[in-house]
């Protein structure tokens, strides 16, 4: 298997940990936003998984990170995806 460099990454994985009576809000407010990421599951410990296309990850993580007025959430992780929902 090769391995990516920056200019084969098409979107990235942006995991968020964020309280278990939050996440449908925090889901819902992320995805307001046409095209700009899709919040895919929710995995371990609370932790959502959001897919976003690489030209808008600056954004996306704006967004994200703004959520935080409003409820106690941390980008725990940011990863290339590879190609797995």
């Amino acid at each position: 298997m090769r391995k990516m460099n920056n200019s084969d990454v098409l979107e990235y994985d942006v995991y968020v940990k964020v309280k278990k009576e939050d996440i449908h809000l925090v889901t819902y407010l992320l995805e307001s936003v046409d095209n700009l990421m899709n919040v895919r599951n929710v995995v371990e410990n609370n932790m959502m998984k959001i897919i976003c296309p690489k030209d808008t990850l600056d954004e996306s993580l704006k967004l994200i990170n703004s959520l935080k007025e409003m409820t106690d959430l941390e980008v725990v992780k940011i990863e290339p995806n590879n190609g797995e929902v």
